[in-house]
């Protein structure tokens, strides 16, 4: 007696998607730099320097690891000290820039937002990050701290800053003033 698939007709192969071998080498690439990250998220818990947070910026042209830190903020007795910070602010000294277009940055946590502005800022064109932040908002940490601490809604860590703004006319003349001397970047 056939059976219900057998009744019903040849069963429709299932089809496997294929992946580029381009595509694997890269992402085997970008799990040995989140291992990293991962290492130097370990030493900040290990010797007490801070969160549970790492980072590696790697040159995307020669595969070389040009940054690679942990979170100092305890440490180093410093609020930025986050991992990504420090790591950008590594590599701009040792490449002698402030403009890291030819790096990736791995970080083993989604950054906050100070520190992903500062990845925006530094021109970082990739971004590979380890785990969601809810995973550090589980133990604590609020991911969305700065922005919710300015508009009074933070969950763990409030703000008591006031936030103002003053329309004074010489702090918007300085950008006309000087617009010719000027290097945006």
């Amino acid at each position: 007696m056939p059976g219900a698939d057998e009744a019903s007709g040849p069963r429709e192969q299932s089809k496997v998607q294929q992946i580029p071998k381009e595509q694997v080498r890269e992402d085997e690439k970008d799990y040995e730099f989140l291992q990293m990250a991962m290492e130097e998220a370990r030493i900040a818990v290990k010797e007490n320097s801070g969160g549970p947070f790492g980072a590696v910026l790697v040159d995307r042209s020669t595969g070389e690891v040009v940054a690679r830190t942990h979170n100092c903020v305890v440490e180093h007795c410093d609020a930025t000290a986050h991992a990504e910070m420090l790591a950008i602010k590594t590599a701009c000294k040792r490449l002698n820039t402030f403009e890291l277009n030819n790096c990736d940055m791995y970080t083993s946590c989604e950054p906050c937002p100070m520190s992903f502005a500062a990845i925006f800022l530094a021109r970082i064109p990739r971004l590979v990050y380890g785990s969601d932040a809810e995973y550090a908002t589980a133990v604590g940490y609020d991911p969305g701290n700065i922005s919710d601490a300015i508009r009074g809604t933070a969950v763990h860590q409030k703000s008591d800053c006031e936030v103002k703004r003053l329309n004074h006319p010489m702090c918007a003349k300085i950008f006309s003033e000087h617009k010719e001397h000027l290097k945006v970047y």
